[in-house]
């Protein structure tokens, strides 16, 4: 008789070693399924949510009496019979790699193998991150980003006006996590990267998430090992000057602006800080603290409740990007890793610049005024996204390019375990997400949608000019329109951006909440250490946050032109309710008529610059349109850009006369008579002067109505 297996046992089948099945838990049946084949045995990211078909027998034909799990995780069983499963994959772990595939019925289970193949190349070095590494280190450097970090070089360089003035991620634009673990717990999604978190890689491809999943350590407590204090030193500010702070003087916002001499103390939170112990530089007051410049210290965090969690936090404050390495550009900075309490000491790493992101397409120009051409369209948080992506007509594809952008490819050789046996392996690749904050009516929010995407640094490059105006290596990234169709209109709440206070009414509470666009670049060291191989990761990026529209919502946000008269969506005044492109009315570049006679109407008038445009007014073309003895300016018809109108019948689009001529281009229109006759030429009296069977408008030799010989 087999020993008893209990519910909470079947659940870590695929984390637990192999065991015996007990006789009890079956009700004495052992007659387990088998699996004879998987329609994929590997994915690539980790994302998960591909269809995967397993087929086999005895499944049953129940889905609430099946069980598939790949690793510790459940799939979705959306179809089945007795021979074949169908799953949607869930979601992997941070690192990868291969984990057990189990299917159980209430006769037995049976396993196969699944693979999550992060596919990322390693740069430098061999190996890689691996599923039993028992930490996760993470730092994000945001200092360069606007409205990441508080770094004025976007003001010196680009003009983008007031980026020093907030730091939206941690306290300074930079932060301090980590995830460290008594065994290779398969972890999902572990060790959260740059504003939205989340280690989610798509490699090379676009993956949706419904919903997303965000990192989760809740009920680890037991399991955490102390990495103690991780402490980076940078030789570069080896020659600066320390400085003394009272951090009880420090406010409790994230945001908001700073002090002169130090912006990023405004960040701090005074009863809040880790403790971490330094030599009093001796010109430090009561209550101050000394810093050197060259040193950032991450230590554990406190809860509310004292009790160390799995974020750490940089021993602020800092007044400059302790990543800088060079005073007057970006440039990759070479650091020395300490973690004194698992062995590991000045461990020498080489980390990437930090990476700065250009738009090419999808948004409204940012620097429109030409004072930045160095900018070239800088990404940041100022810039307005399209809704309408139609590359070649006014059709949108889901092939057509949505979003577009560009940064500058790094450089940079990464220390390998041929430099250093504490390293283990290397990478580094880029990740873009889109990610949707919804709120709730009371106020909670969840991540409901998140779009990503893993490439190499170096994507679908081309040689181009960088923001110095040297010759550099360009990598590019587009996001498809198939994406943007997926994610949910969101608006900003009231009060708007983030932090933005106010009552919110039913309706402007529709769709309340934000969406994140977020580029980092990662590079990731394994070390090795006395507890076992960590992770230690450093991360720089660009984020924006913005509202978007989905364009099938309405009639006004399809990215067509309804009433085709030549304005789509938001340019035409037909949509200034924010409902429906009912139709011609407002101007005479929205009526749907060629007021001016010259074959172009509304939009396809280059009269016309906008819909809200009165240019295209039969007030200017040196007829008595309308018969009454007066033409154009002289007319009263004319005043306030009111049109000197034509006869009905000559703006009916129908050749009333039959004579092959319509509207303006009829001379009975021309002549302010209504269009039921014919005028004086022989290409216009309805007769086939020359006898060839055709006649006015049919005949080749009547080139206009005006036209006054059809002759033979």
């Amino acid at each position: 008789m087999r020993p008893m297996l209990t519910l909470p046992l079947l659940l870590c089948l695929a984390a637990c070693d192999a065991f015996e099945s007990p006789a009890g838990y079956y009700d004495g049946r052992w007659n387990p399924p088998t699996i004879t084949s998987l329609s994929q045995d590997e994915q690539a990211g980790n994302v998960g949510g591909q269809t995967l078909t397993i087929s086999g027998s005895g499944f049953g034909e129940d889905p609430n009496k099946v069980l598939v799990q790949i690793g510790s995780h459940n799939a979705v069983v959306t179809g089945v019979d007795d021979d074949e499963l169908v799953v949607t994959v869930p979601a992997g772990t941070v690192g990868g790699g291969t984990l057990p595939l189990t299917v159980a019925t209430y006769t037995g289970y049976v396993t196969a193998e699944y693979t999550y193949d992060l596919g990322v190349p390693v740069v430098k070095g061999e190996g890689d991150i691996t599923p039993d590494a028992v930490g996760y280190v993470l730092v994000s450097n945001y200092w360069e980003s606007c409205f990441g970090g508080l770094s004025s070089r976007l003001n010196e360089e680009y003009g983008v006006t007031d980026c020093e003035k907030f730091a939206y991620l941690g306290y300074t634009g930079l932060a301090g996590s980590a995830e460290a673990l008594e065994f290779g717990l398969a972890r999902l999604h572990a060790g959260s990267q740059g504003w939205s978190g989340a280690s989610d890689m798509a490699d090379g491809e676009w993956r949706v998430e419904r919903p997303s999943e965000t990192p989760y350590v809740g009920g680890l407590e037991d399991f955490r090992i102390d990495l103690g204090e991780v402490t980076l030193t940078n030789e570069y500010w080896s020659d600066e000057d320390g400085y003394c702070v009272d951090l009880s003087e420090t406010a409790s916002y994230r945001y908001g602006g700073g002090s002169e001499e130090y912006p990023a103390a405004v960040a701090l939170t005074g009863d809040g800080l880790p403790a971490v112990s330094k030599p009093d530089g001796g010109d430090c007051e009561s209550g101050e603290t000394f810093y050197a410049p060259d040193e950032l210290h991450f230590c554990p965090r406190n809860t509310a409740e004292s009790v160390p969690d799995h974020v750490y936090a940089a021993d602020w404050p800092i007044v400059e990007n302790f990543f800088e390495s060079h005073a007057s550009k970006l440039q990759e900075a070479d650091v020395a890793l300490t973690m004194s309490a698992v062995g590991v000491a000045d461990l020498q790493l080489t980390l990437p610049p930090p990476l700065v992101v250009y738009n090419t397409e999808g948004y409204d120009d940012i620097l429109t005024d030409g004072s930045a051409p160095g900018a070239r369209d800088l990404w940041a948080t100022y810039g307005v996204m399209q809704h309408c992506f139609a590359d070649k007509s006014d059709s949108e594809r889901l092939d057509d390019v949505a979003l577009g952008f560009e940064w500058e490819v790094a450089d940079t050789e990464l220390t390998s375990s041929d430099d250093d046996p504490r390293v283990l392996g290397a990478r580094t690749y880029v990740r873009m997400s889109i990610t949707q904050l919804t709120l709730g009516w009371f106020g909670g929010i969840n991540y409901p949608v998140r779009a990503t995407i893993t490439v190499a640094d170096e994507n679908d490059t081309y040689q181009g000019t960088g923001s110095d105006g040297r010759k550099a290596t360009l990598s590019t990234l587009n996001v498809p329109s198939s994406v943007m169709y997926q994610l949910p209109t969101i608006n900003f709440p009231a009060g708007g951006g983030i932090g933005g206070t106010g009552l919110v009414s039913a309706t402007d509470g529709r769709h309340l909440g934000y969406m994140f666009l977020e580029f980092q670049r990662v590079t990731e060291y394994t070390v090795a250490t006395d507890v076992g191989p960590v992770v230690f990761a450093y991360v720089t990026g660009d984020f924006g946050f913005t509202e978007w529209t989905n364009p099938t919502d309405d009639a006004c946000h399809d990215c067509a032109d309804g009433d085709r008269d030549g304005w789509i969506d938001d340019d035409d005044p037909d949509c200034e309710s924010g409902i429906e492109e009912l139709g011609a009315g407002g101007t005479a570049c929205n009526d749907g008529r060629d007021n001016d006679g010259d074959g172009d109407e509304d939009g396809d008038d280059e009269d016309c610059a906008h819909a809200a445009d009165n240019d295209e007014t039969n007030c200017g073309n040196k007829l008595d349109d309308d018969a009454d003895g007066f033409e154009d300016g002289d007319d009263a018809d004319c005043a306030d850009g009111r049109n000197e109108e034509l006869p009905d019948g000559c703006v009916d689009a129908v050749d009333n006369d039959g004579d092959g001529w319509t509207d303006s281009g009829d001379p009975d229109c021309l002549a302010g008579v209504a269009e039921v006759g014919f005028g004086t030429g022989e290409c216009n009296d309805g007769i086939d002067n020359d006898l060839d069977a055709l006649f006015d408008a049919d005949d080749l030799e009547c080139a206009t109505a005006a036209g006054a010989s059809e002759a033979p």
